[in-house]
């Protein structure tokens, strides 16, 4: 067997080195090098709009539960913040005799309804995902407890070659 691979291995090097050898010689021809303004030059720089938007552009990152409920507060902070001004733009309009008792009364009131009802509506919606998160927090730690002490946790590393398991 030894045999069969020495010769195999000289005659792979004979058939390298009778190519090697059959390869005609290279002159040293010295070739002179473009000068760089001329490679400069053809490669200048424009502006084009297509591009600089491409790289302008910033995809928007997906928000997470904490945004979310973050924006949800915010929203209903807003309602409250809007409702006191329309207030106050009602009470000055009837104040300076634009529209009547009554009539001011009336928008109060609407604007009241429909403020109390979107500022309910951001309420559910804060309340059912701050549920939603905490019941996620509960069950994430449950299923850290419920790995046992004396069990073992054997994960290949991603670089480790398929083979290697």
């Amino acid at each position: 067997m030894k045999v069969r691979q020495i010769t195999l291995v000289i005659v792979t090097l004979g058939t390298l080195w009778h190519s090697a050898v059959g390869q005609p010689k290279k002159s040293k021809i010295q070739v002179d090098a473009p000068a760089l303004d001329i490679i400069l030059v053809g490669g200048s720089m424009q502006s084009d709009p297509v591009i600089s938007d491409l790289s302008a552009f910033r995809p928007e990152m997906p928000l997470g539960p904490s945004d979310v409920l973050k924006s949800y507060e915010i929203g209903m902070s807003l309602v409250a913040d809007k409702t006191a001004n329309d207030f106050a733009v009602i009470v000055h309009t009837q104040q300076a005799n634009q529209i009547t008792r009554e009539r001011a009364e009336y928008l109060l009131q609407q604007r009241y309804q429909i403020a109390m009802m979107q500022y309910q509506v951001l309420s559910s919606l804060h309340d059912v995902l701050k549920h939603d998160i905490d019941e996620a927090i509960v069950q994430s730690k449950r299923s850290l407890n419920t790995a046992g002490s004396d069990e073992v946790l054997m994960v290949p590393l991603p670089i480790s070659p398929p083979g290697s398991r």
